[in-house]
């Protein structure tokens, strides 16, 4: 039979009531809300699913299901549609981070808990948790009918008058799964030493522990096969600051060289094939942009190219996606759209007939999870003028069957969606940016509010994937365009480095020069402009606010740097700090380009929010500016969330801040549509 040309089914009734199951709960304000919601209130929803695994054999799926406020944890049978919740969070406490079945009948999730750090403890001296709150990660294993729950590490509890006991802070890197064990879970953890982790076998019944290698000096990452044998280690010699790659020997660590290893990002290795004689590992060989390469586990020679971009003009990025032998069935490259580069011809041949009847707009059909027989799959979509779904592919029978099983902000009007298209503009040095521009359906695109969105990281990138941000900022009819300024990752090695003591100068000055093209290609209504972020995006929005406050009406920061001087005091206490304050400017260019130095300068309406348990950039950065902006007579607003992270994780948070940045945007900028 010719899989390209596989007839699929429609939506089974059992589908139907799943995904009544997981739908029905994504409205948690249905009752209180007006009749027809703003897309304010629709895009600050969670979807319906935040996350979604499925189990070994494809029959259930573990999902984190949206309700009162967050995710919770719950098992799906695929077969029959019902759903079980097997653990809920507790906001105050903790969130979930992810779930996976570690066998066919076990699940194990990671969540975010706040401890109470303890005298002695790493961080207790430092005055950025005068609160005594700290993020750390825990695993909970818990039955597929909710029952046999365990904290999976063990917490040490100091007895009085003794030694304090050191729990690790970071507990959910599982380096191997152990397809053929399925009592025992390979584990690193910083147990016996404070800062270098060893590696354990963990059982997920009775949370016992085996050590099975000691830490070394340097060591950070373990690397496992798919049976748990450790191939190789990766770490940062923090005197030579440069990061390290080794081949586990019997007796130790054999040091291996791999051409062109730079200190842009650590050594990834991603997976073993040839019973474990060759890695597959992401680096730049030598090269500007990053492929994918097999290398001898060994001694780290490189035996072939498995994968890199044709054109030669992006990074590969993203681990490909492998079978149950290691072999790779695909992996992702995000070009100015995302693609797969198919290793499975046959599974190739499905996914674009699926393509075809799915959707989602180029590059926006992703493949989400799989079974380990790759016979059932979800796939993601979104695109087209539609709302992101997930579906369920289950190739398993002779009429495959195609199954939706969710639609996230489905209260949302369909002349509101609008697709990012990618574009390039060229800055005042002459280099080409890359950015993402989004315009509002149903009206003229000429003289529009615009929004400039830059993203974090910095050393990140913004893509075509559906942003909710996005969305309901060109719902209310504003432009929006998303700039990868110099210093975005996956443009290659000499495009990231040129932001390296950028902060705030070149890379905000192509923020600047991509308001500049929109205004001369008449799109932009250069009075009425705004620049939002969050994250180093809230950064450059209130960099913007001095450097340039001619060219923007007003500026929105969500959990911005303020204070580059005390960002980099911070960075001291990690390992690799020395590199990553190498990427800030020193003396008196830290200062001039620190927005609390610069308060006085200020000179746009701004709206700052922050979270009070932020652990990415401390909540001291804003409410140190919000003082100084007081005292200085400035015109802001300033939200502080309690119990509020750097992701809005929370749905009640989002809904404050999408709420006061749509009345705050309309105040200064006005709307492009009601």
């Amino acid at each position: 039979m010719n899989n390209s040309k596989r007839c699929i089914s429609k939506m089974s009734p059992c589908a139907l009531v799943f995904m009544a199951l997981i739908v029905g709960v994504a409205n948690i304000d249905a009752a209180t809300e007006t009749a027809t919601p703003s897309p304010a209130e629709v895009f600050s929803t969670l979807p319906p699913i935040g996350h979604i695994a499925l189990s070994p054999d494809g029959s259930k799926a573990v999902v984190l299901k949206a309700l009162a406020d967050t995710y919770h944890a719950a098992v799906v049978d695929l077969q029959t549609g019902k759903s079980k919740l097997v653990m809920a969070a507790d906001p105050d406490q903790f969130s979930f981070n992810w779930c996976r079945f570690a066998n066919q009948t076990r699940v194990v999730c990671s969540i975010r808990k706040y401890i109470r750090l303890q005298a002695g403890q790493v961080g207790a001296g430092i005055r950025w948790y005068r609160d005594g709150r700290f993020i750390a990660t825990r695993l909970i294993a818990v039955d597929v009918d909710g029952a046999n729950t365990l904290q999976l590490v063990k917490s040490g509890i100091t007895e009085q008058g003794r030694r304090l006991e050191w729990n690790a802070l970071e507990q959910d890197n599982v380096i191997s799964w152990l397809d053929d064990d399925d009592d025992h879970v390979l584990i690193q953890l910083a147990r016996d030493h404070r800062l270098y982790p060893s590696v354990y076998k963990l059982n997920i019944y009775t949370n016992k522990l085996k050590r099975v290698r000691r830490h070394r000096e340097s060591v950070f990452y373990w690397y496992a096969d798919q049976q748990g044998v450790i191939r190789n280690a990766a770490g940062y010699h923090r005197q030579k600051q440069q990061f390290r790659a080794h081949a586990v020997t019997d007796d130790g660590l054999k040091p291996i060289p791999l051409k062109g290893l730079d200190n842009d990002v650590p050594p990834q290795f991603v997976g073993y094939i040839k019973d474990g004689a060759s890695a597959l590992m992401i680096m730049r060989n030598g090269l500007d942009k990053q492929a994918l390469y097999e290398v001898s586990t060994s001694d780290g020679r490189v035996l072939d190219t498995i994968f890199a971009d044709a054109e030669d003009r992006f990074d590969v990025t993203d681990a490909p996606a492998v079978n149950r032998v290691g072999q790779p069935v695909f992996i992702p490259l995000y070009r100015e759209r995302g693609m797969y580069h198919w290793f499975d011809k046959t599974l190739e041949q499905e996914y674009l007939a699926l393509k075809a009847q799915l959707p989602g707009s180029p590059g926006r059909v992703r493949i989400v999870t799989a079974s380990r027989d790759w016979q059932s799959i979800v796939i993601s979509t979104s695109g087209n003028g539609t709302l992101p779904k997930l579906y369920l592919y289950d190739r398993r029978s002779e009429k495959p069957r195609l199954v939706m099983l969710s639609e996230s902000y489905r209260d949302a009007k369909s002349e509101w969606l609008s697709d990012p298209q990618p574009v390039t503009y060229t800055a005042r040095d002459g280099l080409s940016i890359p950015a993402y521009l989004t315009l509002p359906t149903g009206v003229p695109t000429k003289n529009l509010p615009t929004i400039v969105l830059p993203h974090g990281g910095p050393y990140a990138r913004d893509t075509d994937r559906f942003d909710s941000w996005v969305q309901a900022l060109v719902a209310r009819g504003y432009a929006v365009l998303q700039p990868n300024f110099r210093g975005s990752h996956g443009y290659g090695s000499k495009f990231l480095r040129a932001g390296f003591e950028q902060w705030g100068m070149s890379m905000q000055d192509d923020l600047d020069d991509g308001l500049a093209w929109l205004v001369q290609q008449g799109i932009a209504d250069p009075k009425r402009v705004c620049i939002v972020g969050g994250s180093y995006g809230g950064y450059a929005a209130l960099v913007a606010g001095f450097k340039s406050p001619e060219k923007y009406q007003c500026a929105v920061a969500f959990a911005p740097v303020t204070d580059l001087d005390e960002l980099v005091k911070r960075r001291r206490y990690f390992v690799t700090g020395a590199l990553a304050i190498a990427r800030i400017q020193s003396g008196e260019l830290r200062d001039q380009y620190s927005p609390l130095q610069r308060v006085d300068d200020f000179k746009i309406p701004l709206l700052l929010v922050h979270g009070d348990v932020d652990r990415r950039v401390m909540i001291e950065q804003s409410q140190t500016l919000a003082r100084a902006l007081t005292k200085a007579g400035k015109d802001f607003r300033y939200i502080e969330q309690p119990n509020g992270n750097h992701h809005l994780s929370l749905q009640s948070h989002r809904r404050e801040f999408f709420l006061a940045m749509d009345e705050f945007l309309d105040q200064h900028i006005g709307r492009g549509r009601e």
